[in-house]
């Protein structure tokens, strides 16, 4: 299933727990969002294109982040002209994770994320591994390296004069 949504002038074209960069959105991170102007809406071939909206449909959305795009330079130039112009421009953008996308008098269950599956059992183990390893590493000291002497400088050999040959021209 998938969605073409219009989020701040850009269509989209969106499914479930896809993240998508979009222009800077006036809400908090962490907040949820919805977008109403659905365009069109394909649930597993039954295709709905909306006049100019799809009715009640709606596609949620959770704000992940606020950053920043990757630099972009402008350079103008006008030849034979001495015009030279560098101009860079980042553009700012929301990070935005589909949480799905809604039809009429539908409501959003939210997923609950599992943090980590490993049991509790299993990370103390793993923790007091750790610490045993890190005590070892404390108790081994490595001897340390002598350092070693100054190398005895050459003397410099007198420098051979450059000779230039010239070759004599034929008159």
């Amino acid at each position: 299933m998938y969605a073409i949504v219009d989020i701040a002038g850009q269509q989209h074209k969106v499914k479930k727990r896809q993240k998508i960069y979009v222009h800077r959105l006036d809400a908090a991170e962490g907040s949820q969002v919805e977008f109403n102007k659905v365009l069109l809406v394909d649930n597993d071939g039954a295709i709905s294109v909306g006049m100019p909206f799809v009715d009640g449909t709606r596609v949620a959305a959770k704000v992940v982040a606020h950053v920043k795009d990757d630099k972009v330079l402008v350079f103008k130039k006008k030849r034979r002209k001495g015009y030279k112009k560098l101009n860079g421009h980042r553009q700012y953008l929301t990070e935005l994770l589909i949480q799905g996308i809604l039809g009429k008098g539908e409501i959003l269950e939210v997923e609950e994320e599992t943090a980590n599956p490993l049991d509790e059992e299993v990370v103390d183990t793993m923790d007091e591994n750790m610490d045993m390893q890190e005590e070892d590493l404390v108790e081994e000291e490595t001897p340390k390296k002598k350092k070693a002497a100054p190398k005895a400088k050459k003397a410099a050999a007198p420098k051979k004069k450059a000779t230039t040959t010239r070759k004599k021209s034929k008159e």
